[in-house]
């Protein structure tokens, strides 16, 4: 643990030097494309553009990817997923502007115990309808229509509430009302996916499920 917190503060004194570069260099997209990845060890799909990301690509040297290791190969599948035409406008769009965010993440207890709780961080009301998280294994948890106010925070259960066999919004509580669990108690990636079904917020706990083949 005390070298991972060693390699962590390296990484961010790294992205720090890169910072003093003028703004829109391929080192300034490198710093902020690094604090992206820094989050979750991978880049946020389609929110830089594939010139940020192949001039990126350009400074990443051997100082930057000892202290952020998987790095380079992240910005290589993000350049791949532009070249396959998969990054459209509207999964940039979502990228970009969201300003929705998973904040914290409770994975034990069942379908009716484990939650996800999200925060909207801009100055409007969101509606949800659309909305879906998403698990590493793939398993999707679509949210109905639903408002998340400004600066307010909304507890996803995954499971029913008490006494209903329908999803339902209670307070600052939405019940999904899925039969069964959706987060690995061990660990799992949670995604926020957007209408579009651009990614919009990612939270990683524990060790998540290695991927299936």
């Amino acid at each position: 643990m005390g070298l991972r917190v060693k390699l962590a503060s390296a990484a961010v004194v790294v992205f720090a030097v890169l910072a003093t570069a003028a703004s829109g260099s391929p080192s300034a997209d490198l710093t902020a494309i690094g604090r992206d990845f820094g989050a979750d060890r991978k880049v946020t799909p389609c929110r830089f553009t594939l010139a940020q990301l192949e001039g990126a690509r350009t400074q990443v040297n051997a100082d930057v990817e000892t202290y952020a290791a998987g790095l380079l190969a992240a910005i290589d599948r993000e350049i791949k997923r532009w070249k396959d035409g998969e990054c459209t406008a509207k999964k940039v769009a979502a990228a970009a502007g969201s300003k929705l965010r998973i904040v914290s993440i409770q994975p034990k207890g069942g379908a009716r115990a484990e939650s996800v709780t999200i925060k909207n961080f801009s100055r409007k009301t969101v509606n949800l309808r659309g909305y879906a998280l998403r698990d590493a294994g793939d398993h999707t948890l679509k949210l109905r229509s639903t408002n998340l106010e400004a600066g307010k925070s909304l507890r996803i259960v995954t499971g029913c509430r008490r006494g209903s066999k329908t999803a339902l919004r209670r307070g600052s509580r939405y019940y999904a009302c899925r039969s069964k669990q959706v987060w690995d108690d061990g660990g799992d990636i949670v995604e926020l996916l957007g209408r579009g079904g651009g990614l919009l917020s990612s939270r990683r706990y524990g060790t998540p499920p290695a991927p299936t083949a």
